[in-house]
């Protein structure tokens, strides 16, 4: 039996015993005498690629609760996520913000408390707001803490614990749903499934691989180069002192002692501070990747965060794992539907899914993780299902992450702040404007207008050999005839290049940017640390 199907089956009956099981226990959901406010439930799924669900064209990566959802809904085919991290990403979708305006620019920083967001807005408007989140970074220790206050309920993992499944954030969802299905509810769920490290429960975990991972006859993993957050540094001083011949050149060409030469092995982008304004000669950087292999060889991975690939031969298997996350939490997403079904609020809900970011799996040298501005990280589906409140359409239009906050707004008809920067998506279409997408401490911008797409380095970083940029590097991809963007074009279009500049340095203009709000408490550093944000 092909592993797919069989596990489609069992979901199949545990579906109807839970169905079975739930019919004696059915809460009196009746809204209370006049006008019937609409439900909105957001759910945003954390490291979720567009292109990994069969309703945005994937052959095979089973998601057949969004494929129905996209299918009596309005899906968009091309959406932006504003940036390729967590906590800024999900406060734009809150907020209509972009980074540079709400001031959170990387997962250790918080909001500040006077920015308007969807649970506060939905609450002053006489709704019942919760959230039920799956990582702790995201709940009311979090930088998203202070703009949250308004929450009936604000639920995430405790302290010190592990990031919960798609099925528990459920369980705690549903328990709270059932309690307060006779009034208006703003609830904001979020599933951490997809992010790594990918370990999705049977039968996913083998619904997309057959074969042994740890065959030593693969050799596909050779070629997988990780940031060095993935690994244990410890035993990266005992590797260094045993190539003498690499460290003391080194040593004496920069004149720097052999604790530098670590840090310049982990963070080659520091090299220029000992430069002197002078360019790295390509054989320093070459003899500092050659300390950087010999440092990485047999490093161990780091526990919770990657040790799931510990002896891992065959790439084709994190892949698939990837693969079986995405179809766990479509069942989970699923039962949410069907949850709502069974306590007949589905005809007066909103319910909008979309995602943070996307996730590389190897595209510009990024395995399982999300870095850059490019289209795996920033391309996420968005989904719309509100039965009698819009008509089902695939719409080609450019949407982002910045127009969810007020789509929601205008659907269950409250004022959209004038503070809010995107746009109703189902207001008349216009011409798609210039997006701009933000990384991590605004290292990097990106513009997007029509098939163009401009990136533009303001500040060096070295991610893996792979993928590194100096400041000051410009990149032009043509999406239609490259959507690998595996071509610069920047010299051939320079026309291109020049008024796709002249928008970002307009948009530079009017949003000014920083580098970071400040450091976080050690507590949230300790938690943001084991999921792999920060070294």
């Amino acid at each position: 039996m092909d592993p797919a199907i069989g596990w489609l089956a069992v979901i199949g009956r545990k579906s109807f015993l839970f169905v079975i099981l739930a019919l004696g226990c059915q809460p009196d959901c009746t809204p209370p005498p006049g006008p019937v406010r609409p439900n909105v439930v957001l759910v945003t799924v954390d490291t979720l690629r567009a292109d990994h669900l069969g309703c945005y064209g994937n052959p095979t990566v089973l998601t057949p609760s969004l494929d129905a959802l996209a299918r009596d809904g309005v899906l968009f085919e091309r959406c932006y996520a504003q940036s390729h991290i967590t906590l800024p990403s999900h406060l734009t979708i809150l907020s209509s913000l972009p980074l540079a305006d709400h001031g959170v620019l990387t997962n250790e920083d918080t909001a500040n408390a006077a920015i308007e967001v969807l649970p506060r807005l939905f609450a002053r408007a006489g709704y019942r707001a919760a959230a039920f989140v799956s990582a702790r970074h995201l709940g009311p220790r979090g930088g998203l803490g202070p703009v949250m206050t308004d929450l009936e309920v604000h639920e995430a993992p405790p302290r010190g614990s592990q990031p919960f499944a798609a099925g528990e954030t459920n369980r705690r969802l549903f328990r709270w749903l059932r309690g307060a299905c006779r009034d208006p509810v703003f609830v904001w769920v979020h599933y951490f499934d997809p992010h790594m490290p990918y370990t999705p429960p049977p039968p996913f975990d083998r619904a997309y691989y057959e074969g042994d991972p740890f065959d030593p006859h693969e050799t596909s993993m050779d070629g997988v180069v990780l940031n060095w957050y993935f690994h244990e540094l410890d035993g990266v001083r005992p590797r260094l002192a045993s190539r003498p011949d690499l460290v003391r050149p080194l040593k004496r060409e920069l004149g720097v002692n052999s604790r530098t030469v670590r840090e310049l092995v982990l963070h080659p982008d520091r090299l220029a501070a000992h430069l002197d304004g002078n360019q790295a000669d390509p054989q320093l950087r070459s003899r500092l990747q050659e300390l950087a292999t010999v440092a990485r060889r047999g490093l161990p991975y780091r526990r919770h965060l990657a040790d799931w690939l510990t002896g891992v031969r065959d790439l084709r298997f994190p892949l698939a794992q990837y693969a079986g996350e995405v179809s766990y939490v479509d069942q989970e997403i699923g039962r949410l539907r069907s949850e709502l079904e069974r306590l007949g609020l589905a005809e007066r809900t909103i319910l909008v899914l979309t995602a943070d970011h996307g996730e590389g799996l190897g595209e510009h040298g990024i395995y399982f993780n999300h870095y850059g501005l490019h289209e795996p990280m920033l391309r996420v589906p968005l989904i719309v299902w509100a039965p009698g409140r819009v008509v089902p359409a695939r719409r080609p239009q450019v949407a982002r992450g910045l127009d969810v906050a007020p789509t929601v707004l205008r659907l269950a008809g409250l004022t959209v702040p004038a503070s809010m920067q995107g746009r109703d998506l189902f207001a008349p279409v216009g011409a798609d404007e210039p997006f701009v997408a933000e990384a991590i401490r605004a290292e990097q911008l990106m513009v997007l207008e029509g098939r163009w797409k401009l990136i533009r380095t303001f500040r060096s970083f070295h991610y893996v050999d792979a993928f590194a940029r100096e400041a000051g590097a410009t990149e032009l991809y043509d999406l239609t005839e490259d959507p690998g963007e595996l071509v610069n074009v920047v010299e051939r279009y320079p026309d291109v290049a020049g008024a796709l500049s002249t928008r970002l340095d307009a948009w530079l203009r009017a949003h000014p940017t920083r580098t970071s709000a400040g450091a976080p408490p050690s507590e949230r550093l300790r938690s943001l640390r084991a999921l792999g944000y920060v070294e």
